[in-house]
């Protein structure tokens, strides 16, 4: 293979002579990640395409520049790590932090914020506190915008929590409030997911009915219309690990479709969360090459998502009773990254968000030493313009993927095609440890 343009995308069938590795699983590292990596990674490719298309980079920098190299040199790095398990990252890379809408940031800040808050939760129940999850929500119709129903949500939350009765019945409780939004039959249902932490001896129903009159009151007050009174949902779990699959789920709201149910989940009413939405966008476009067109919207094809399974969070295969076109679910998609700009996604008490805090940086502090007890075994360098046809392509979380099964990047890039110091090179490979009773 000649020094060329990145304009055809390597088979790797061809290359290794098996099936493409669409949710595979191999004996010799842990990749229970490599679906999860590669979905997020192709969504993240759409939702860049379709902002840049809608020419609205200038105005969500971040998402428009995540996964991209920090700065522009000639060379980016990717280093392997190994310990426990082993790990392929590119080094130097450029991220976003959005909760909202970034499917490879998203799930990280959610898997973290919701590790802390169950601690809190665990550590309370312990204590004597006790659990209650309930759903608010205001009416909704298809054709009204999400930006103002969202505004109403909010505004009702407001003037409910500023209320003085509110702020009785709520003294000495704690709660984390947590915003999911889905789209449906109904066109944009964003909702409201309140964990409430009763104190020790303090009966976890007694708000049920307060919490319900004060909502319906405070959405009236705002001149909207509240749900009905069967769209209101209060449940207690009964054990503590239903309470802190709960506070999990708070945390995760983004990405789950179904109401919790305090155990199995049920199904939703046709839903979509908005990467589902996402994931619909990104069918039925004619396949072109992104490098060269970043304007179109990088496809996702029916046979790559076949093997997408409603048990990974976040990243879920479009459900055919969604009943929306991948043009409505385009313009859905930017609608939902303008509506969120800049809205804080959840909130939650003093005393709950001072705890929570404590614990978040404990968590952070995990995760740091986790990290640093890994060894660095490999490092190699690919192109800035190579880097750029491996992510536009798809290809980037093959890479990544394949490096971490066989256990060399350099394997991998050879795998995938790209010519040696044309197109990457080695820069640095561990020594390996003296075999046992060698001198």
């Amino acid at each position: 293979m000649g020094k060329s343009p990145r304009g055809i995308v390597p088979s790797f069938p061809q290359k290794i002579g098996t099936p493409a590795p669409w949710g595979a699983s191999f004996a010799l590292s842990p990749v229970d990640r490599e679906p999860a990596r590669r979905r997020a990674y192709a969504l993240r490719e759409v939702s860049r395409s379709l902002l840049m298309a809608y020419e609205l980079g200038g105005h969500f920098p971040g998402l428009i520049t995540c996964g991209l190299p920090l700065t522009q040199g000639e060379w980016v790095s990717l280093a392997l790590y190994e310990g426990e398990e082993v790990v392929a990252r590119a080094t130097g890379i450029r991220t976003c932090g959005s909760v909202w809408a970034c499917p490879v940031c998203a799930p990280v800040e959610a898997d973290r914020r919701g590790e802390a808050l169950a601690r809190v939760v665990a550590r309370r129940w312990a204590r004597g506190w006790r659990v209650a999850h309930a759903v608010l929500t205001v009416r909704h119709t298809r054709g009204q915008g999400l930006e103002a129903v969202f505004r109403v949500l909010s505004q009702a939350w407001r003037r409910m929590t500023s209320h003085r009765a509110v702020r009785g019945f709520l003294q000495g409780w704690e709660w984390h409030r947590a915003v999911e939004i889905t789209y449906g039959g109904n066109g944009w249902h964003p909702h409201l997911h309140l964990l409430l932490l009763a104190p020790p001896g303090v009966d976890p129903y007694l708000l049920e009915e307060p919490l319900w009159e004060a909502w319906r009151e405070a959405v009236e007050a705002v001149g909207w219309a509240p749900s009905s009174r069967g769209g209101y949902a209060y449940q207690v779990p009964e054990s503590q690990e239903d309470a802190v699959e709960v506070s999990r789920y708070n945390e995760k709201t983004w990405g789950l479709p179904q109401e919790s149910s305090l155990g199995p989940r049920k199904e939703g009413k046709g839903g979509l969360g908005p990467f589902e939405l996402l994931a619909v966008a990104a069918q039925g476009v004619e396949d072109e090459d992104l490098w060269a067109t970043p304007e179109l919207v990088d496809p996702i094809f029916e046979e790559e998502l076949e093997g997408v399974g409603l048990d990974t969070p976040g990243l879920l295969r479009p459900r055919p009773r969604a009943r929306v076109s991948p043009v409505v679910a385009r313009t859905l998609w930017v609608e939902y990254v303008e509506a969120t700009k800049g809205r804080k996604r959840t909130g939650m008490s003093r005393g709950l968000q001072a705890e929570v805090q404590q614990v978040l940086e404990e968590v952070e502090a995990e995760g740091k030493a986790a990290f640093q007890g890994l060894r660095l075994r490999e490092v190699v360098q690919v192109r800035f313009c190579t880097y750029l046809w491996l992510l536009r392509a798809r290809r980037l979380a093959y890479l990544l993927h394949w490096a971490e099964v066989l256990g060399s990047l350099a394997q991998a890039c050879a795998l995938a095609g790209l010519v040696p110091e044309e197109e990457w090179r080695e820069v640095y490979r561990a020594q390996a440890p003296p075999e046992e009773g060698v001198a």
